[in-house]
């Protein structure tokens, strides 16, 4: 073979797959993996959450998946790893809507969490293959969730007691605003309002209270859209005045199929009790005021406070105006002497 002839194509150098054909592996391997650390995380997790390797770990160990898988030498941008990180796990929530039907509440909870943890595991990832050249560095943040999850339900949580208080002032006298708010008939369409909670995250709605008994002791059954059915036991009654419960909820109070990790009557989470409280006003109008107590105990207990100020202002403010708008219509009604 002289200098002039064409080397044999075996002695040619393999072209290396361009990202293109490295990202048509690196995701899907990266989705599965993502589905198999849910299933072993999110599935099982009844009584406690897995937090710390579910909102961190999980997601930095997706991305640094993607992120070995999809450029091996880090010869990319960190801000590709970082985005290549961030469409996995976005897909990997895409995926837990449509096969285990995951609930809006837990998925924007969460969502910061996984923002910041995927960009977090693709820059870590991102030094491992760059700076030290090393691959198996790369694999311990893979390993991230597996480490992190022996032991993980039982971390202790320091208690927090919380409440929301909301009010109302109604163009009706007491006894009007008492006769709709103890008892509240199915809530119409067109008496409903919009709220970030039910129609953007899409938090079940209030539907109907219906009152069995009075007095102390007497049950206020709720409804809610997506077959959410729940109690309220009376514990304090003055006619026209106040209203005070415990919550009672059912194993089959809340669906799994309408939200499977945040329960209301769990270890972490807990409503307490609520009250309204009725105070007249000078015009024959009324002051009504809605609290709910409850109590937290997560290794992020200002995070999950916040949301919960979001989701219970909306529930107030959804019942609050029903109440107000039909106790001013009954009080019209009577004021013009239609019976």
């Amino acid at each position: 073979m002289t200098d002039k002839d064409p080397a044999p194509d075996s002695a040619l150098p393999k072209p290396r797959p361009s990202l293109g054909e490295r990202l048509l592996f690196a995701i899907p391997a990266a989705l599965i993996y993502g589905v198999i650390l849910y299933l072993m995380l999110w599935q099982g997790a009844d009584s406690a959450l897995p937090f710390i390797a579910g909102l961190i770990f999980m997601p930095m160990g997706i991305a640094g998946t993607a992120s070995i898988l999809a450029d091996p030498r880090g010869q990319g941008p960190l801000w590709r790893h970082i985005k290549i990180g961030w469409i996995c796990v976005g897909l990997c929530v895409v995926l837990s809507f449509i096969f285990f039907r995951e609930g809006g509440i837990c998925v924007a909870m969460a969502a910061p969490f996984f923002c910041g943890a995927s960009a977090l595991g693709s820059w870590l990832s991102f030094l491992c293959l760059r700076r030290l050249r090393s691959r198996s560095a790369v694999s311990c943040v893979i390993a991230l969730p597996l480490l992190g999850l022996p032991g993980m339900p039982d971390a202790p949580a320091p208690p927090l007691e919380g409440q929301v208080q909301s009010v109302v002032e109604i163009a009706a006298p007491p006894s009007a605003v008492w006769a709709n708010t103890v008892a509240i008939a199915e809530i119409r369409p067109e008496e409903r309002i919009w709220t970030v909670s039910h129609d953007l995250v899409g938090v079940p709605r209030p539907v109907d209270a219906r009152l069995a008994g009075r007095g102390v002791g007497a049950v206020r059954h709720l409804r809610w859209t997506r077959g959410v059915r729940f109690e309220e036991v009376v514990t304090f009654w003055q006619q026209d005045r106040a209203l005070a419960w415990t919550f009672r909820f059912g194993p089959d109070s809340i669906p799994r199929a309408v939200e499977g990790h945040v329960k209301v009557d769990s270890a972490y989470l807990r409503l307490t009790g609520g009250d309204y409280r009725l105070s007249p006003l000078p015009g024959g109008h009324t002051r009504l005021v809605l609290t709910t107590h409850y109590r937290i105990a997560t290794p992020i207990n200002a995070y999950c406070d916040w949301w919960g100020h979001i989701f219970l202002d909306d529930f107030h403010g959804a019942v609050l105006h029903v109440i107000k708008a039909r106790s001013e219509a009954a009080a019209l009604t009577a004021g013009n002497g239609v019976s």
